[in-house]
């Protein structure tokens, strides 16, 4: 089976969408526009972006302000708004017990991805599944660039041949494309149609259950 697998987060193990938006309200609300430019942006594209680069966009000079606002209301409120999606924690289970390494590489801030991966279960803490875990503060450049991907494959020591990225935008396959991992599509995240869509076709998982039988076999 495949040595490693390297996971996406938002829109791949957990459904953060509302408590993104929920936390984009809160950091605009003193704004006159803000909200309203946000929604001018795409809400593709701030999926896409880092807080920080959607901040400069809408906020202008008061972004480190809404920055600051947005990350303690995701903390004290925002968070409880992000699940897990339905069978993934069983799937992080079976691949751990099939022998296959586990890491997060994701353009999401590392204090809110280590708080979802230790709350989001409940009382279960799933940080410690993760051999590695690369966000957004470790790479100057996000995905697509194979950047995070490549950090992550040199932190843990393994190679990228043995290894296969997992995320559910084209952007992630193209990041993991370039680094020279496999990749699979999670089908049930947030862009289902452009993964279904992609070309040369990509390998793409209904659900999380279905990943480990489109994993490649390694050497």
């Amino acid at each position: 089976m495949t040595r490693a697998v390297l996971f996406d987060l938002d829109g791949t193990l957990v459904d953060s969408r509302p408590a993104i938006l929920d936390c984009y309200r809160a950091a605009l609300a003193p704004l006159p526009q803000g909200w309203e430019t946000l929604l001018e942006l795409g809400l593709g594209r701030v999926m896409r972006w880092r807080m920080r680069e959607v901040m400069a966009v809408v906020a202008g000079d008061r972004a480190a302000e809404c920055e600051s606002r947005y990350e303690r209301h995701y903390l004290d409120e925002g968070h409880r708004k992000v699940v897990l999606y339905p069978g993934a924690v069983d799937m992080l289970d079976a691949l751990r017990e099939q022998g296959s390494r586990l890491g997060i590489v994701t353009n999401k801030g590392r204090v809110r991805t280590e708080h979802d991966l230790r709350t989001v279960h409940g009382t279960r803490d799933l940080l410690p599944l993760f051999d590695v875990v690369v966000t957004t503060e470790d790479t100057i450049e996000r995905k697509p660039s194979p950047a995070p991907i490549l950090l992550g494959l040199q932190r843990a020591g393994w190679t990228a041949g043995d290894c296969v990225y997992v995320g559910d935008g084209p952007h992630d396959a193209e990041a993991a494309l370039a680094a020279g991992t496999g990749f699979v599509g999670a089908g049930w995240g947030y862009y289902p149609d452009e993964l279904a869509s992609a070309r040369p076709p990509l390998a793409v998982a209904a659900v999380p259950g279905d990943l480990t039988g489109l994993l490649p076999r390694t050497r």
